[in-house]
C-alpha cells in the first residue's frame, strides 16, 4: 500500500459473468493484524454471446448448437450475429455457405436464443466463431424483427452502418473423430549404429579373453568402472606367465602402469588421481607397434596424449586381449566393433492397415530420441491410455517419476525445468495415494471401500514413497506404519500372505503366488532401506523362506522375480536362480526375453489376436518379468546381458512411453532407468534418415549431445507404405512409428461376452415447447439459462419441428469372463452418443449395490468407465444408468462400448450399439433421404461377436444365456484362512466377500484371535 494505507490491484476480468472475493489484511505496530470482512463484486459484459460444443462429434452426424444474446444494457438493441464455419462444416439447409446470419430484437434484461444445425464432415480440430453486434434504437423491439431468411439479405453487406453499442466476438473447438472403432500399433526400435563388443566383469580379478582381429596393432575403449582396470595382452586365451599387464586407476584410482605379468611389478607407472569414474565411461588407447607399448587418453592415438609407455625388450606376439576388474570394483568395457555389424544401422518396416479401414482415419507418426529414457521424459503425465480411478492404477503418476529423476540426478543431466514438472507429479501422486491408505496404515485399490488392506499394494506403494525422498517430502510415519503391518502380517515360514485383494493373478494362488509375492515384498522392503531390528528379522525369514522354495519356482515370472530378489538380499543362492533364470531366456536375432510358456510362439495366439491383420504386442506379464530379469542384471552390473533384454523391452512400448499396463509400466521404467545409469556414455553423434516406399516423405534427423533428449517427431504423409530407416554414426537411438486407424467394427475374438440393450422414450411423450422470449438477471446460473433456452429455436431451422425437450436414454450392459475362473480386475467403458450425458445420480445408486460387484466409476466427458474387482466367467455382470441430451444431434453414429483386464488390455471384447432406425437421433435433423440407414436393435439383446467371420455392426447373435451375477466371485485361487469381523473364519478372503455381499453387510478382515 501506500503511504496512506491505499492499494490499488489491476487485474483483467473474463467476458463471463464472474463473482470475486476479495480479502484483505493489514498489519499495524499499535494495533497488530487486522483482517477485513469480505467483500463480493460481479463483473461481466453488459453484451455479450455465447454458445457451447460438444467435446467431439462423430464425422456425419448433424448438430444443433444453441447460441445465446445477453443483454445488459439499458436500452433495447438490434442484434446482428454473424456464424462462420471452417471447410468440412456445413450449416443444414443452407449448402455451399460457409457463413450464417441472424438478427434478432433483444430488450433490457433479456437473453434471447437463436440455433444453427452443422453438419461434420471433415476430421480433426476445428473453429466455429460467431460475432455478435447490438444497435441501440428506440423503435427496434416494435419493428417486429425476426430471424433473418436464407437469400433475403446479402450477407457481405448485413452490418448495419450505425455505431454498435455493444459487440462481442467468441470461438469454440469441436474434435470431428472418425467412426467405428480405434486401433494403434508401434513399431519401436532401439539401435547402436557401429554397435562394439561389450564386455562386464565382476569384482574378481578374472580376465575374460577376446581374440583380437587380424592385423590389429592398436585400439581405443570405453571404460567405467570405480577403480583398477585391468587389461591383458597375451598370446593365449587365458592368464600366461609372460604377458603383459596394464592397469589404469590402480591403487584406488590413483596411479597407472605396465607389468609384464599378472599382479607383476610396475615397469612404468604415473600418478593418475582420478582418472576412472563410475558414472560415466572413458576413453582410452591402447598400442603396441614398433617395440613400443602405449596408453594414452581419448579415441586417436596422439603423443601428446600418452599416459604411460614401455620399450618391449623382445618382439610381443598379440593374440588375445584380457578385460578384468578387482579389488572392490566392478568394470564395463566397451572395445572393437562386432563382426557382424556394419557401420550403418539399415532396417525397414511395412506400415500396413487392414482393408477395411475408416477413410480418413489411419495417421502415422516417426519420433526419434537419443536416449532409451527419452519418451518417458517427454509424457511424464500421461504414459498410458488407460483410465487411473484406483489406488494401485494412481501409481502411474508417480512411480515413473521418481525413475527419471534418480536417472537424471545420477547423470548430472537434470535441468531445474524437468525437476519442477516431475516434483509437482511426485506432490499430487503423494496427496492422492493417501486417499487409498486405510486406517490400520495399509494401502488397498479403493481404500476404505475395500474390506482389508493389499499386502501387495502397500509394499508397491511402500517402496515408491521411499524412493521419492531425495526430491519430495515424505511423512516418515506413512512409511512407518506401512511396513509395520507388513512385518505384523508375515507368517511363520517367513512368507507373506495375499492379503486383501491382489487384482493382478500373475502373482496370486498356489505356491508359485506365494514365492511370488514373498519376493515381491521382500524386495520392496529392501529397496525401501531396513532401519529396525525387526525388519532385519522379517527380511531374513523371508530370505529362508526364498532360498528354501528355491527348487518349487518352475515358472519364468516366479524364477525372474525370486532371482531379483536374492540378488538384492545378496544371498548365496542367487547365482542358482540366475543359472535357473537364463536358461528359460528366448534369445534370437539380437533379443532376449522370458516367456509365460517358457517358449518362443511361432503362431499367432487365438486368444490374443484380433484378426485385423495385424498381430498383438505380448502379454503384460512378459513385460514385467523380463524388466524383473533386466533389474537383476543391472544390480549384478552386467550392461552385456542386459542390452539385448533392452532392445526387446524397447520393442514393447507404447507410443506414449510407457506399456500396456500400470505394473509392466513401472517394473519397465525402473529396470530401464537402472540400465541407463549402469551404461551413460554421455554424449550421441547420429545422423538418421527416413525414406518412405510411397515416395511422399523423406527426412534426415542429427542426433548429438545438444539434442539427444528433444523428441523429434515427423508425420509420415500416407499409408499403408514400407519406410526404409538408415543410421550412421556413434551412440544409440530409440525409434518409434505409431501408426492409428479405424475399423467399422472389427472380426473379434474375445476374451469377454458382451451384451448391450438401449431403450429410448416414447417420441409422442415429448413435444415441443413454444418459442418465448424469457427476461434473466445476471445472478441466474449461466449455464441453467443455457439449458432452458436450448428449446428455442428458429424459423428456418431444419429440426425446429422435431421434438427438442429433454430426451432421456437407459443404458444397460452386460459382460462376462470367456474362460475358466474370472478376469483380473477389469475396466468396463461406455461411452455415450454425442451430445449426451451421464446422470450421476443413477451412476451412485449403482455404486450402492453391492451385489453387482462395481468398485468404483468415473465420467470422462461422454464416456462412462465401471471397475471390478473381477468378471466372472459363470454369470452376466451388469450395470444399467440413465444419460440425458444436451446437444440435439442427427444422424447418430453407432459408438463402440468395450470391456477389458486391466493388467491385460489385448484381452478385451468390444460392442458396437445405436439407436433405432425410427429414433428421433436417427431422423431429426437430416437433410437428404438416407439418415443413418441402420439396423433395428433398440430393447434387443446383442450377442457377442464370434471368432468366425461375422462384420455387422451390431454383431452375431449368441444363443447361450447365463444369469445375472449376485454376489457370485470366483474363489478357486487359494487362500490363507481370514477371520471376519463377525466373529466367522473363512477359507479365503474371497469367501468372506461374497459372504458380506449376500448378507448385505460389511464384514472386515480381522486378526485370528478375534474368531477364537
Amino acid at each position: 500500500s501506500n503511504a496512506s494505507g491505499e492499494a490499488q490491484l489491476h487485474v483483467e476480468v473474463p467476458d463471463s459473468i464472474t463473482t470475486w472475493i476479495t480479502e484483505a489484511v493489514g498489519l499495524s505496530e499499535e494495533k497488530g493484524l487486522g483482517i477485513a470482512s469480505q467483500t463480493e463484486l460481479k463483473t461481466f459484459k453488459p453484451f455479450f454471446i455465447d454458445f457451447t460444443l460438444p467435446y467431439h462429434v462423430i464425422r456425419g452426424e448433424q448438430t444443433k448448437i444453441p447460441l445465446t444474446v445477453y443483454n445488459y444494457l439499458a436500452v433495447c438493441v438490434e442484434v446482428h450475429v454473424k456464424i462462420s464455419v471452417p471447410k468440412g462444416i456445413k450449416f443444414v439447409g443452407h449448402p455451399g455457405k460457409h457463413h450464417l446470419t441472424r438478427k434478432k430484437c433483444v430488450a433490457p434484461g433479456e437473453a434471447k436464443p437463436t440455433s444453427v444445425v452443422l453438419s461434420f464432415n471433415e476430421l480433426g480440430l476445428s473453429n466455429i466463431t460467431a460475432k455478435a453486434f447490438a444497435y441501440g434504437g428506440t423503435n427496434c423491439c416494435q419493428d417486429g424483427m425476426q430471424t433473418l431468411k436464407n437469400g433475403k439479405h446479402s450477407e457481405d453487406n448485413y452490418m448495419d452502418k450505425r455505431t454498435p453499442v455493444g459487440a462481442d466476438y467468441v470461438r469454440s473447438s469441436v474434435i470431428i473423430e472418425p467412426e467405428g472403432l480405434s486401433r494403434e500399433y508401434t513399431y519401436s526400435v532401439f539401435f547402436c549404429p557401429n554397435e562394439k563388443i561389450h564386455i562386464s566383469t565382476p569384482n574378481k580379478y578374472e580376465y575374460q579373453y577376446m581374440q583380437k582381429p587380424a592385423q590389429m596393432t592398436h585400439f581405443d575403449i570405453a571404460v567405467k568402472a570405480h577403480n583398477d582396470a585391468h587389461l591383458a595382452l597375451s598370446s593365449g586365451p587365458h592368464d600366461m606367465a609372460e604377458m603383459t599387464e596394464i592397469v589404469i586407476g590402480g591403487h584406488q584410482n590413483t596411479k597407472t602402469w605396465i607389468s609384464i605379468s599378472k599382479m607383476g611389478e610396475p615397469l612404468v607407472s604415473r600418478d593418475t588421481a582420478g582418472i576412472l569414474s563410475w558414472d560415466e565411461f572413458r576413453s582410452f588407447w591402447i598400442s603396441w607397434k614398433n617395440g613400443i607399448i602405449q596408453v594414452g587418453h581419448g579415441t586417436r592415438v596422439l603423443n601428446e596424449s600418452i599416459i604411460v609407455e614401455w620399450t618391449v625388450p623382445k618382439q610381443l606376439e598379440v593374440k588375445y586381449i584380457g578385460f578384468s576388474t578387482g579389488w572392490g570394483s566392478m568394470g564395463e568395457f566397451k572395445i572393437w566393433r562386432k563382426e557382424e555389424t556394419d557401420e550403418n544401422h539399415n532396417e525397414a518396416f511395412t506400415l500396413g492397415v487392414p482393408h477395411n479401414i475408416i477413410p480418413g482415419s489411419e495417421r502415422a507418426t516417426a519420433s526419434i530420441i537419443g536416449d532409451v529414457m527419452g519418451p518417458t521424459l517427454n509424457n511424464l503425465d500421461n504414459l498410458l491410455r488407460l483410465p487411473f480411478g484406483c489406488g494401485e492404477q494412481n501409481m502411474i503418476h508417480f512411480a515413473p517419476n521418481v525413475f527419471v529423476l534418480k536417472y537424471l540426478q545420477k547423470t548430472k543431466q537434470l535441468s531445474p525445468e524437468v525437476e519442477s514438472e516431475a516434483t509437482d507429479y511426485l506432490v499430487q501422486g503423494y496427496q492422492r495415494q493417501l486417499t487409498y491408505k486405510r486406517q490400520d496404515g495399509s494401502y488397498s485399490a479403493f481404500g476404505e471401500r475395500d474390506s482389508s488392506g493389499s499386502m501387495w499394494l502397500t509394499a508397491f506403494v511402500l517402496k515408491s514413497f521411499a524412493q521419492s525422498r531425495g526430491f519430495i517430502f515424505i511423512d516418515p510415519k506413512e512409511l512407518t506404519t506401512a511396513k509395520d503391518w507388513i512385518i505384523q502380517h508375515q507368517k511363520e515360514d517367513g512368507s507373506f500372505p495375499a492379503m486383501g485383494r491382489i487384482l493382478n493373478k500373475d502373482i496370486q494362488g498356489g505356491i508359485h503366488g506365494k514365492i511370488s509375492l514373498t519376493a515381491y515384498v521382500v524386495a520392496s522392503l529392501l529397496e525401501t532401506g531396513v532401519t529396525s531390528e525387526e525388519e532385519r528379522a522379517a527380511i531374513e525369514k523371508a530370505k529362508h523362506f526364498l532360498e528354501s522354495n528355491l527348487y518349487s519356482a518352475e515358472d519364468p515370472y516366479t524364477t525372474a522375480l525370486t532371482a531379483y530378489a536374492l540378488t538384492l538380499l545378496h544371498s548365496p543362492s542367487a547365482a542358482v536362480t540366475l543359472r535357473k533364470m537364463n536358461s528359460m531366456a528366448i534369445t534370437q536375432d539380437g533379443f532376449t526375453h522370458w516367456s509365460l510358456t517358457g517358449t518362443l510362439v511361432t503362431d499367432e495366439d487365438t486368444f490374443m489376436g484380433f484378426n485385423d491383420g495385424l498381430s498383438q504386442s505380448v502379454v503384460s506379464a512378459e513385460v514385467e518379468m523380463t524388466s524383473y530379469a533386466l533389474l537383476t542384471y543391472t544390480l549384478l552390473g552386467d550392461v552385456a546381458s542386459a542390452l539385448p533384454v533392452v532392445k526387446w523391452l524397447s520393442q514393447q512400448r507404447n507410443a506414449l512411453g510407457g506399456f500396456s499396463s500400470t505394473q509392466d509400466t513401472c517394473v519397465a521404467l525402473q529396470a530401464l532407468a537402472e540400465y541407463a545409469i549402469l551404461s551413460y556414455v554421455g554424449g550421441v553423434n547420429l545422423t538418421i534418415s527416413l525414406a518412405s516406399t510411397n515416395l511422399d516423405y523423406q527426412e534426415t534427423f542429427e542426433l548429438n549431445k545438444m539434442n539427444k533428449k528433444v523428441l523429434q517427431t515427423a508425420v509420415i504423409p500416407s499409408i499403408p507404405t514400407g519406410l526404409f530407416v538408415s543410421a550412421k554414426g556413434e551412440g544409440c537411438c530409440l525409434m518409434q512409428i505409431d501408426v492409428t486407424y479405424n475399423v467399422p467394427d472389427p472380426i473379434a475374438k474375445p476374451a469377454f461376452q458382451l451384451l448391450v440393450n438401449l431403450k429410448e422414450p416414447k417420441s409422442e411423450q415429448h413435444l415441443q415447447a413454444p418459442n418465448l422470449p424469457r427476461s434473466v438477471s445476471p445472478d441466474e446460473n449461466r449455464s441453467e439459462a443455457l439449458h432452458r433456452e436450448r428449446a428455442l429455436v428458429d424459423d428456418d431451422d431444419p429440426a425446429s419441428d422435431q421434438d427438442h425437450r429433454e430426451y432421456k436414454v437407459i443404458l444397460e450392459t452386460c459382460t462376462r469372463w470367456l474362460h475358466s475362473g474370472s478376469s483380473n480386475m477389469a475396466v468396463l467403458e461406455v461411452p455415450l452418443f454425442s451430445g449426451f450425458r451421464a446422470d450421476i445420480e443413477s451412476l451412485e445408486q449403482l455404486l450402492m449395490n453391492k451385489q453387482i460387484g462395481l468398485k468404483r466409476y468415473e465420467v470422462d466427458g461422454r464416456k462412462v468407465l465401471f471397475y471390478f474387482d473381477e468378471i466372472p466367467s459363470q454369470c452376466m455382470t451388469c450395470v444399467k444408468f440413465q444419460a440425458f441430451r444436451e446437444h440435439i444431434v442427427g444422424k447418430t453414429a453407432p459408438v463402440p462400448i468395450k470391456v477389458y483386464d486391466y493388467y491385460e488390455p489385448a484381452f478385451e471384447a468390444t460392442r458396437f450399439y445405436n439407436v433405432s432406425e425410427n429414433s428421433p437421433l436417427a431422423r431429426e435433423l437430416c437433410d437428404g433421404p438416407t439418415c443413418n440407414e441402420v439396423e433395428s436393435s433398440a430393447s434387443q439383446w446383442v450377442g457377442f461377436v464370434h471368432s468366425g467371420p461375422c462384420n455387422n455392426v451390431f454383431g452375431c447373435l449368441e444363443d447361450e444365456y447365463f444369469e445375472q451375477c449376485m454376489c457370485s466371485r470366483d474363489c478357486g485361487y487359494d487362500g490363507e484362512p481370514v477371520c471376519g469381523s463377525d466373529g466367522q473364519i473363512y477359507p479365503n478372503h474371497c469367501q468372506m466377500e461374497v459372504a458380506s455381499c449376500r448378507n448385505n453387510t460389511r464384514i472386515e478382515q480381522m486378526p485370528m484371535s478375534h474368531c477364537s
